[in-house]
């Protein structure tokens, strides 16, 4: 692998400046690179207005083509949403009702509500050590079952999930994935693990700012499954301004309804260059061994850690029993330190820009509330 410069990749985060961040899990900072690429946007919308769209339409394409190589799918497989949520909603409105649902009790909300709404019975796994394992979903495929439904990491503990492993065990069921919290850092391949669907943000690991998504269907399911929706963007010739009839595209974009969000794609496809410049491999090594730091110092002080240690299961999310998880946020947030409480203990989520003297001045104050 190349050598990165992290010392340098620090300093496209002013953030660092004031706080340390540990937080990525719930919403990361923008690097420098990428919101400067994103003024670019506005900046030609307050000179050229509208006549700047057919580079902004160029433009939107090359951050489709982006996103797709970035977890090995086709261009025309991908759509833009606004969030996980909504990318969750249009995948259960095309299969809610296509049978049950295995799912777990991990998920996080955006996953499993959308399917409740339409009255879908989902299964609900209960996690063993805070593990989901692929025999214990295959102990429960039943014929019923139509969808499994997994985080690819789960925002509650960090723990990751095998998504080749289940993509082994799924036969001719959907498998549904929410990538939002491995998005960005992990490698995915959705063809190499058969996923159907995948829905993800901008916001997290990605560090594109709020209001982007993305969502993955699999190129079999857009020409099988007609969507609930449509809006004039839908059309293959949206120009022609058709307002008696509607065909539909024949690709993910027809989940695209009206005027695509310029700036969140932008932002998307300028984050996907700065990660992919540092190199996936060595943005996924930098945030994992932040993590080995952590739990090394973590046991040091005698923590108990309740995300999994299997290196296979470990993900940039670390989760540790305290007493008062919420107090010891407030403590921390005092002294411009940002954890969550999550999972029934603290969360912590470092990025690459973070160091291991974050870690040690987080395992400092630690130690000063413990005493007090």
């Amino acid at each position: 692998m190349n050598m990165v410069d992290w010392k340098r990749i620090r300093r496209d985060f002013p953030i660092t400046k004031r706080f340390t961040y540990l937080d990525h899990a719930s919403a990361a900072p923008m690097p420098r690179p990428v919101y400067e690429r994103t003024l670019q946007y506005y900046k030609e919308l307050a000179g050229f207005a509208d006549f700047s769209w057919n580079r902004w339409i160029a433009r939107r394409e090359e951050v489709r083509r982006k996103v797709a190589q970035f977890i090995h799918a086709e261009p025309d497989e991908i759509a833009f949403t606004s969030s996980t949520s909504h990318g969750m909603n249009l995948i259960a409105e095309l299969i809610a009702d296509q049978g049950n649902v295995l799912t777990n009790t991990l998920e996080f909300p955006a996953t499993t509500v959308p399917w409740i709404h339409r009255n879908t019975t989902l299964k609900f796994l209960e996690p063993a050590q805070g593990i989901i394992s692929v025999d214990q979903m295959k102990r429960c495929l039943k014929p019923d079952v139509k969808t499994i439904l997994t985080s690819f990491v789960q925002f509650q503990n960090g723990f990751r999930q095998n998504l080749e492993a289940i993509g082994q065990i799924k036969g001719n069921r959907f498998f549904v994935v929410n990538a939002t919290q491995g998005f960005g850092y992990l490698p995915i391949d959705v063809k190499r693990s058969k996923i159907d669907f995948l829905a993800t943000n901008s916001y997290k690991w990605l560090m594109a700012g709020y209001g982007g998504g993305i969502l993955y269907i699999n190129r079999k399911w857009i020409k099988k499954f007609k969507p609930q929706s449509a809006g004039w963007r839908s059309a293959p010739h949206p120009e022609q301004f058709d307002n008696r009839h509607i065909s539909l595209k024949q690709d993910a974009s027809r989940y695209e309804y009206g005027c695509p969000p310029f700036p969140h794609i932008f932002a998307m496809g300028a984050a996907l260059d700065y990660l992919s410049e540092i190199g996936i491999l060595n943005v996924e090594r930098r945030i994992l061994s932040l993590t080995s730091f952590l739990i090394d110092q973590l046991r040091k002080h005698g923590f108990q850690i309740l995300s999994p240690l299997e290196p296979s299961m470990r993900s940039g999310i670390i989760v540790f029993s305290v007493k008062n998880a919420q107090k010891l946020t407030n403590f921390l947030l005092a002294r411009k330190t940002y954890v969550s409480p999550r999972g029934g203990g603290i969360r912590v989520a470092p990025h690459i820009y973070n160091t291991k003297s974050d870690i040690t001045h987080l395992m400092n104050l630690l130690k000063t509330e413990r005493a007090a």
